[in-house]
Formats: structure tokens, C-alpha cells, sequence
């Protein structure tokens, strides 16, 4: 688990590059109960959506959509 700060740098570094760009498409793995939303429903709803912001809740990052969903 990363630390704090790493999050934020990570944060910093990476926010430039996807703020304001378009999700193009989406690959995930099968089914697991890991994720809360199935999969195929991932691919079809993050496809052309536009990162608006990214920002740290704690340790996690979150992008907000610009239809405005999240994504962690």
C-alpha cells in the first residue's frame, strides 16, 4: 500500500496527462467480487467519457467524469 505522499505525487504527475481526455476504451478482467460494478457494464459506460478532475481521497484516487460519475 502506497503511502500519502506518494499518492499525492502520484497525483500531481499524472493528473496533467488524463484531465481533460477522453476514455477511448476500456479492457478489464472477467467477473469477480471485486469489482462493485460488473465488468461489461464498466466497458460500456466509461467508453467516451471525459476525465474532468482528479483528485486524492486518502490514499485512493478518484477520477471525476464529466457526466459526473467517479471513478476510483
Amino acid at each position: 500500500m502506497p503511502e500519502l505522499p506518494e499518492v499525492e505525487v502520484t497525483r500531481r504527475r499524472i493528473g496533467p496527462l488524463l484531465v481533460g481526455r477522453r476514455i477511448d476504451s476500456v479492457r478489464t478482467t472477467g467477473d469477480s467480487y471485486v469489482f462493485i460494478t460488473p465488468p461489461d457494464v464498466l466497458r460500456r459506460d466509461l467508453a467516451r467519457r471525459r476525465v474532468k478532475g482528479l483528485v486524492r481521497r486518502g490514499k485512493y484516487l478518484v477520477a471525476e467524469l464529466d457526466e459526473g460519475s467517479r471513478l476510483l
